[in-house]
C-alpha cells in the first residue's frame, strides 16, 4: 500500500521534536501518546499516526526498527531537517513579517512545509536575513545558504534607516499599518521596485528617488524595506 508524502514528512518532523527534547528511541506502538505534545492539534481517535505510515518509513529507510523501538535513520534524519527548516522559516516569516495570528501561523506553516522547493526555501532564509530560531524558540537548522555566507549579520533585506548616505538600494516592501501614509508615499513614487538612495539622516530622513528628494519621518525608515545594491551597479 503506498503512503502520500505528507503524513510521512508529517512523521518525521515530530520524531525530529522529540529528538530535541530527548525522547528517543521512539515506541511504535504508542508513537500517538508520546508524540501528541508536539502535535499543533489534537490527535483525532481514528486518524492519528497510522501504523501503515510508520510501515512505509521503515520500507524507505527513513526509520531503523529494532523490535518495537524506532528512531530515525541518517536518511530520516536529513529528510526530516529539511522539513523541519521549512516549517520553522515559514513561522518566522507569517510572525515577524506578516503578523498573522498564532493559529493561522501554524496551520499555514504545517502546509507550506510540503511544498517548499530548496530554492525558494533558501530564498526565504535569506530574505529573513537567516533567523536562528522559530517563533516558538526552536532551532532553526542552518541551509547551505546560512554556511556559505554572513547574512546573518548582513540580512538580504534591511529597514531603510540602516543604510548608509549615498548607498543604492531597491525598495522591496513597506511593512506599516498606517495607511494614509502608505498611500502619500506611493503618490509620490515611493512603490516596491524603485530605486533610492539616502541623502540625509539628521535632522531627517532624506532620500532620492529619481530626481526628487523626500523628507520621510523617523518611523517610515523601520517601515521601509529595501535591498542593497553593490557601488556602480544599474539600476533594476
Amino acid at each position: 500500500m503506498s503512503v502520500r508524502s505528507e503524513p510521512i514528512e508529517e512523521l518525521l518532523e515530530l520524531c525530529w521534536t522529540a529528538a530535541e527534547d530527548g525522547l528517543v528511541p521512539l515506541d511504535r506502538d504508542r508513537l500517538p501518546t508520546q508524540l501528541v505534545c508536539f502535535l499543533p492539534h489534537p490527535i483525532e481517535p481514528d486518524g492519528g499516526l497510522e501504523q501503515d505510515t510508520i510501515e512505509a518509513m521503515i520500507g524507505e529507510g527513513l526509520v531503523l526498527a529494532e523490535g518495537r523501538r524506532i528512531r530515525l535513520s541518517p536518511a530520516g534524519v536529513s529528510r526530516a531537517r529539511e522539513i523541519v527548516r521549512r516549517h520553522r522559516l515559514t513561522e518566522v516569516l507569517l510572525r515577524n513579517v506578516l503578523q498573522v495570528s498564532d493559529a493561522s501561523m501554524e496551520s499555514t506553516a504545517c502546509q507550506v512545509e510540503h511544498i517548499l522547493n530548496l530554492e525558494v526555501t533558501e530564498a526565504v532564509c535569506a530574505f529573513l536575513g537567516h533567523p536562528p530560531a522559530c517563533p516558538h524558540g526552536r532551532a532553526i537548522p542552518p541551509g547551505r545558504c546560512c554556511e556559505a555566507s554572513q547574512a546573518r549579520v548582513q540580512p538580504l533585506l534591511v529597514p531603510l534607516a540602516r543604510l548608509a548616505i549615498g548607498e543604492q538600494s531597491t525598495l522591496a516592501f513597506i511593512h506599516t499599518k498606517r495607511h494614509v501614509y502608505l498611500q502619500r508615499l506611493s503618490a509620490l513614487g515611493v512603490a516596491p521596485g524603485v530605486s533610492l538612495s539616502v541623502r540625509q539622516t539628521q535632522p531627517a530622513l532624506v532620500i532620492q528617488v529619481g530626481e526628487t528628494e523626500l523628507a520621510l519621518d523617523p518611523q517610515a525608515g523601520q517601515e521601509i524595506f529595501v535591498r542593497r545594491r553593490p557601488p556602480g551597479s544599474p539600476s533594476p
